[in-house]
C-alpha cells in the first residue's frame, strides 16, 4: 500500500485560469494563514524532537569503538569502579559449581519390584533343581554357575578340595530354596508373601529418594560430595528458578541414590538388614538379585539444571577493581581492545551518574538548537527545489520519518561489533535517490551524516566516510533499469568508502613510517566499512517492489515489465481498439526519443504512452481511428456537448481503469494529464455554430464546457507525452506530409499548446520545448517518409 502518493486532482471543474509565473517561495509563504502551513510547522518540531531523542541528545556521546588507535596514549579522566569480569565470571562458576544436579525421579519401577521378586521366589520354591529354573532367574540370584567369590567356598569333606563352580551354585540355590520353602510345605506362599512384605518395607525410603544410573555417574563426571536435588517427575519446577520452593524437591548425595553404595555394610540399605530377618536370611542372593533387576527411577534433567545454574550465577555480585584519576589505560601508540573498550564504557557510565539534570536539560536545549538549525536548511532546500515535497503533508511526514528512522538505526549501528553506521546513511542515501532525486538524496546524506557523527564520534574520518559512500551510490543511481544497478552502486560505494576512509586515517595519523599504512586492524576496519555498503546494495536490491509501493514510485524495472505487449490492459486495448494501440506505439516512439534529448526519462515517458489512451477501450467505436472503414459516424446522431463528454470520458475511464489493473501512480498521472485543459475544437465549433443559428441560445456555448478537466502537466515527461500525441494524432490529417508540412504543424500546434498555458505547472523551459519541437520534426518525417515506385507498379498504372 503507498503510504503516499500524486496528491488527487479534481476533474471536476471546468473553469481555466492562467496563473502567472509565482515562484516556488512565493507559494509556500502563501500558506502563511492557512491550517495545512501550521500541520507543516508541528511535523517538522515533532521530527526535531524526535532526532533529539534518538540521538540520546542530553548525554554527550561515548566516542571509542575497538581498533582506535591513540598516538599520544589514554589515561583515566576520573575516579571510577570497572567491574573485573574475569573474577566476577570465576565467582559465577563457582555458584553454579554448588547448584544440585536436578534428577526427575520415577518410582513406578521400584514400586513393582515386589511383585517380581515374589514371582522369582515363587519359581524357586516351585523347582525341583537348579536346572528347571530359568536362565534370567539365575543369573538374577547368582545361580548362574559362576564362583561368587563374596560367599564362603564350602569344602568336600572327602578329600578337602575347593567346590567346582557349579558345585558352589547348586550349593546356594539349596541354602536359598530352603530359606524361602518352610517345613510345611502348604505354608510356601505365605512365608513368600512375608518376605515380599518384608521387602516392601525395606525399600520404602528409596521410593522418595531413587535411584540412579551408573552410567550417570561417569557421564555427569559425579563424585561422592555432588549435591543432588530429587524431584518429582510429575512437579513442575518454577521458573526462572527451579529450585526456589525447597519444598517441592529434596536435597540428596550420591550415596543416598547408587545402589551399590546403599547395599554396602556402611550404606542405608546394609545397615537395615538386621531390621528385616526374613531377608537377612537370604541377604547374598537377594543382593545379586537387586543389583541386576531393580532399575534407575533417576533421570537427569539438563534443562532445569542449566537455568537452576544460570540464575545463580546471574545473582552473583560483581567483583569490581578502583580505577583511579590519571591511570594509564594506553601507552602512546596504543590500540583499544575489547578489554579496554568494557573500562572505558565503565568511565562512561561512571561520568553519567554525575550529569545532573540541569546539565542534561542544557544540553538538550543545545542539541535541538543544532538540529533546529540543519532543519531549516533542509526545509530551505525542500521549499527552493521540491515544493511538491513541503507542500504535500504526507510526503513530508514520510521523508522526515525516514531521516529520523535512519538517524536511529545510524546511531544503534555505530557502536562495536557492528559498526555499520555507513550502510545505513547509504541505503537511505540509495532510497531517497529512487523514490525523490539525486539532488534531493546528497542534502538527505548530509543532513543524516551530520546527525549521526554528532551523535556517535565527533570525527571527522568518519564523517567523509559516510558522505563518500553515500554520494558515490547516489550518482550510480540516475536510472534504475535493473536490479544490478544498485547492487553496483553498493560495489562502488564500498570501494569509495574503503579508499576515503583508509587515506583520511593515514592523513590523520600522526606517523613517520608507512608501516601504519598498512596496518591489520585499520584494514580490517575500512574493509568492514566495504562490506557493509555492498550488504546495503543487495538488500535494497531485494526490497525494491516494497520502496516503490511504500513512495509511490515506479523504477526502470518495473517499467520494463509493465511494457511487456502481453499485459493484459495492453492486450485488451489490442482486442477492443486496434487503431488507439497502434496510435499508442506510434507515439511511444516519437515521445521517448523526444524525452531523450532533453535528459528526460525516456522509458517513463513510452511506457506512458503505451497506457495513456487506454480509456478508450469502453467506447472505443466513439474514435475516428478505431471506426471501420465505411462505417458510419456516431457522433452524426448526437449532439456537440454530448460528443464532448465522450471524448473527454475517456481520461476519466483510463483512470478507472489504471487503477483496477493497479498500475502505478506515474502511469495514472499521463492517462489523467495527457490533454491537460486543452480545448475539444471540432465539437466546441460545431457547437458554437449551431448556437449562432439560433439566437436564442447564442450565449448558451461556453468554452470551458468544451475543455477536458486536467490537471495540466506536472512534469516534463507528461509536457512530452501531451505534445507528442497531439503532433502525431494531428500528422495523420496530412493528405501529403511533406517535410515543410510536418515542420509548420508541429510549430502550430507546439505554439498553442505554449500559448495556452498548458505547460505552465510543468518544469519545461523554453529550449526544451524548441528541442522537443525538433525532435517530433524528426521522427514524424522519418514516419512519413516517401517510397519509390517500383517498375511493376509502373506498369500497371500505364495498362490502367
Amino acid at each position: 500500500m503507498k503510504l503516499f502518493g500524486t496528491q488527487k486532482r479534481s476533474r471536476v471543474t471546468r473553469k481555466v485560469t492562467h496563473r502567472g509565473g509565482s515562484t516556488s517561495v512565493r507559494q509556500f509563504f502563501s500558506l502563511k494563514y492557512q491550517r495545512g502551513r501550521l500541520l507543516q510547522f508541528s511535523t517538522g518540531l515533532l521530527a526535531t524532537i524526535a532526532i533529539v531523542v534518538v540521538l540520546s541528545g542530553w548525554v554527550y556521546p561515548f566516542p571509542y569503538r575497538n581498533g582506535d588507535r591513540f598516538p599520544d596514549g589514554l589515561a583515566a579522566r576520573s575516579t571510577f569502579e570497572v567491574i573485573n569480569n574475569f573474577e566476577t565470571s570465576r565467582l559465577a562458576k563457582e555458584r553454579e559449581r554448588m547448584v544440585p544436579l536436578i534428577f526427575r525421579n520415577d518410582p513406578e519401577t521400584l514400586r513393582n519390584s515386589p511383585e517380581r521378586l515374589k514371582a522369582a521366589l515363587g519359581a524357586i520354591a516351585e523347582s525341583e533343581s537348579l536346572e528347571h529354573l530359568s536362565l534370567e532367574i539365575r543369573e538374577a540370584f547368582g545361580l548362574s554357575g559362576q564362583v561368587n567369590l563374596t560367599t564362603i567356598q564350602p569344602t568336600d569333606s572327602g578329600n578337602g578340595s575347593a567346590l567346582t563352580a557349579n558345585d558352589d551354585a547348586q550349593f546356594r540355590y539349596q541354602q536359598l530354596r530352603e530359606a524361602i520353602t518352610p517345613l510345611d510345605a502348604r505354608q510356601s506362599e505365605t512365608h513368600i508373601s512375608s518376605i515380599i512384605d518384608e521387602y516392601s518395607r525395606f525399600i520404602q525410603p528409596l521410593l522418595k529418594t531413587g535411584l540412579i544410573n551408573p552410567k550417570d555417574l561417569a557421564r555427569r563426571d559425579l563424585g561422592l560430595d555432588s549435591p543432588l536435588a530429587i524431584v518429582n517427575s510429575q512437579v513442575n519446577l518454577p521458573k526462572p528458578n527451579p529450585l526456589e520452593d525447597t519444598e517441592i524437591w529434596m536435597a540428596a548425595s550420591i550415596t543416598d541414590v547408587s545402589l551399590s553404595d546403599l547395599l554396602n555394610d556402611a550404606g542405608f540399605l546394609g545397615q537395615r538388614w538386621s531390621d528385616f530377618p526374613r531377608l537377612d536370611i537370604i541377604r547374598a542372593p537377594l543382593t545379586n538379585w537387586m543389583r541386576n533387576q531393580v532399575r534407575p527411577t533417576l533421570e537427569y534433567d539438563q534443562a532445569s539444571t542449566q537455568r537452576a545454574r544460570r540464575f545463580a550465577g546471574e545473582r552473583v555480585e560483581p567483583v569490581y577493581d578502583l580505577i583511579n584519576e590519571g591511570d594509564e589505560f594506553l601507552p602512546p601508540d596504543g590500540v583499544i581492545d575489547q578489554n579496554l573498550l568494557n573500562t572505558l564504557w565503565a568511565q562512561y557510565k561512571a561520568s553519567l551518574d554525575h550529569f545532573t539534570w540541569d546539565a542534561r536539560l542544557a544540553r538538550s536545549a543545545i542539541v535541538f538548537l543544532m538540529v533546529s538549525v540543519l532543519m531549516i536548511f533542509v526545509t530551505w532546500y525542500l521549499v527552493r527545489f521540491e515544493p511538491g515535497v513541503i507542500l504535500s503533508w504526507p510526503r513530508f511526514t514520510v521523508f522526515l520519518t525516514v531521516i529520523v528512522v535512519a538517524a536511529l538505526f545510524g546511531r544503534l549501528a555505530s557502536f562495536d561489533p557492528v559498526r555499520g553506521e555507513v550502510a545505513v546513511v547509504a541505503a537511505t542515501a540509495m532510497i531517497v535517490a529512487i523514490a525523490f532525486n539525486q539532488r534531493m538524496a546528497i542534502v538527505t546524506s548530509l543532513f543524516l551524516s551530520l546527525l549521526i557523527v554528532m551523535s556517535t564520534r565527533m570525527n571527522m574520518v568518519q564523517f567523509t566516510a559516510i558522505m563518500a559512500a553515500a554520494v558515490t551510490s547516489i550518482i550510480c543511481l540516475k536510472r534504475v533499469q535493473s536490479r544490478s544497478t544498485i547492487i553496483k552502486a553498493g560495489f562502488l560505494a564500498g570501494l569509495a568508502t574503503f579508499v576515503v576512509s583508509w587515506g583520511m586515517e593515514v592523513l590523520v595519523y600522526p606517523s613517520g613510517g608507512l608501516l601504519f599504512w598498512f596496518d591489520q586492524t585499520l584494514l580490517q576496519l575500512c574493509l568492514k566499512n566495504a562490506g557493509w555498503c555492498v550488504l546495503a546494495g543487495f538488500i535494497l536490491a531485494g526490497s525494491l517492489p516494497f520502496i516503490e509501493s511504500t513512495f509511490g514510485v515506479v523504477t526502470g524495472i518495473s517499467l520494463l515489465e509493465m511494457s511487456d505487449p502481453s499485459h493484459p490492459l495492453l492486450q485488451e486495448l489490442v482486442r477492443r481498439a486496434p487503431g488507439t494501440y497502434n496510435h499508442s506505439i506510434a507515439l511511444a516512439t516519437i515521445a521517448e526519443a523526444a524525452a531523450k534529448v532533453i535528459g528526460a526519462d525516456g522509458l517513463l515517458v513510452r511506457v506512458g504512452a503505451y497506457f495513456h489512451d487506454v480509456g478508450k477501450i469502453p467506447k472505443a467505436e466513439y474514435f475516428i481511428e478505431n471506426r471501420p472503414a465505411g462505417a458510419a459516424n456516431r457522433h452524426d446522431t448526437l449532439a456537440p456537448a454530448m460528443s464532448t463528454l465522450i471524448i473527454i470520458g475517456h481520461v476519466k475511464d483510463g483512470v478507472e481503469l489504471a487503477e483496477e489493473y493497479h498500475l502505478p501512480q506515474a502511469l495514472i498521472d499521463f492517462i489523467e494529464q495527457h490533454h491537460g485543459t486543452t480545448l475539444v475544437e471540432y465539437f466546441y465549433h460545431a457547437a458554437s455554430k449551431k448556437a449562432d443559428a439560433d439566437p436564442d441560445h447564442r450565449q448558451d456555448v461556453e468554452e470551458a464546457a468544451f475543455r477536458y478537466p486536467g490537471p495540466k502537466p506536472q512534469s516534463r515527461e507528461a509536457g512530452i507525452l501531451m505534445l507528442a500525441d497531439c503532433v502525431e494524432s494531428a500528422s495523420r490529417t496530412l493528405s501529403e506530409p511533406t517535410p515543410a508540412r510536418i515542420r509548420t504543424l508541429v510549430h502550430q500546434l507546439t505554439m498553442k499548446r505554449l500559448l495556452d498555458g498548458q505547460f505552465d505547472e510543468c518544469s519545461l523551459k523554453l529550449s526544451e520545448i524548441k528541442q522537443i519541437e525538433e525532435s517530433l520534426i524528426k521522427s514524424l518525417i522519418s514516419m512519413h517518409h516517401g517510397r519509390i515506385v517500383y517498375p511493376e507498379a509502373q506498369k500497371e498504372q500505364k495498362s490502367a
